[in-house]
């Protein structure tokens, strides 16, 4: 997925706010589609969930592989995973109160 140049993008202000909302509108899809995922209604949904979450944490691991990111960078990757879990189980279990 490129991310070209877009009407009105001047610079390097314009490229910045063109990954921000790029990187607001993927955060927003993850969440979602882990909160879908992870909806443990009953055990066999609990076991998909846990199935995803697992491939999606081995996943994250092959790409830094792969890249051949800093072991820093990874680090940072694997929190990332961490916290869109966290906020994704928190939207559909919400604390009360």
């Amino acid at each position: 997925m490129a991310l070209g140049r877009q009407g009105g993008s001047n610079g390097s202000r314009g490229d910045l706010a063109a990954i921000e909302g790029r990187m607001l509108v993927l955060e927003v899809v993850a969440m979602t589609s882990l909160a879908m995922v992870l909806d443990t209604s009953d055990e066999g949904n609990a076991r998909i969930g846990k199935g995803v979450l697992n491939l999606i944490q081995e996943a994250v691991e092959n790409k830094c592989r792969e890249m051949g990111v800093s072991p820093t960078t990874a680090d940072v990757a694997q929190s990332y995973v961490e916290e869109l879990v966290s906020t994704a189980l928190e939207t559909l279990y919400p604390k009360q109160h």
